[in-house]
């Protein structure tokens, strides 16, 4: 099973091809499993059957979706051998769709995206020189893909399939005993940590240069204003002020 492991792994970045509003990932989800159908299933008309049954609803967090993958295989390999029927494959899916695509936004778009996006920043500000004037845009690009994704974003696809896969009945009970909050709180908490530490130490380094003033002011100014506007106008709002001060003062 390891050589479909790995081709459901790869064909699992094209989970949301062909999505659509009807059944949204329906098509990718049939693409990514259909090494695994072609294995168990070697009668042409019994493999294009289990295709078809796949093509109904789903949507849920594409990261995440390897699990519910892992999950669906088993649940195949079982329904192969006359152990479970179909609808205990399909429910599978329908159940766990919607709690994993929470999941999967709160932990991943909503922290780990922006705990990279943290040490990005924060590497600048230590290693950078004129953060303000001549950032190395390419770099910083480069090293939040590297980051976000090898540490992140392709561990979760590769192997969530095997752990999926290999605990599909204790799956649920897993899923309640994770502690979401206090991840997400972790990531947020070790990432502030580290952006005002280096906005310090940057901040030291400019102390007889006018950027280290516009550089807090920026903070306080983006602090102030975020408890009362959306974060679009508190942006706009910083651009129009630092085009200005850097026109008076640079």
């Amino acid at each position: 099973m390891n050589i479909i492991f790995i081709k459901t792994f790869f064909r699992s970045f094209f989970l949301e091809c062909l999505w659509n509003y009807e059944r949204m990932q329906n098509v990718g989800f049939a693409f990514t499993i259909i090494p695994c159908l072609k294995h168990l299933y070697k009668d042409r008309l019994k493999l294009a059957e289990r295709i078809k049954a796949h093509f109904g609803f789903f949507n849920t967090h594409p990261y995440l979706a390897s699990f519910l993958i892992g999950m669906v295989m088993k649940k195949e390999e079982e329904y192969s051998k006359g152990l479970i029927d179909s609808q205990e494959v399909m429910k599978i899916k329908t159940m766990l769709g919607g709690p994993i695509a929470a999941i999967g936004d709160r932990l991943i778009w909503s922290t780990w995206r922006v705990f990279c996006e943290m040490l990005v920043i924060s590497f600048l500000f230590l290693f950078g020189k004129d953060f303000y004037l001549k950032a190395n845009v390419f770099f910083v690009v480069l090293f939040f893909l590297l980051f976000y994704n090898l540490i992140g974003h392709l561990p979760f696809r590769f192997f969530g399939i095997y752990f999926g896969y290999n605990y599909s009945n204790e799956f649920i009970q897993k899923l309640a005993k994770f502690e979401l909050q206090k991840t997400v709180d972790i990531l947020r908490s070790i990432g502030t940590v580290i952006l005002l530490f280096s906005s310090f130490i940057y901040s030291v380094s400019l102390v007889k240069n006018k950027l280290v003033f516009i550089f807090w002011l920026n903070v306080l100014l983006s602090m102030l204003l975020s408890k009362r506007y959306a974060e679009i106008i508190v942006f706009y709002i910083v651009i129009v002020l630092n085009f200005l001060l850097f026109v008076i003062f640079i």
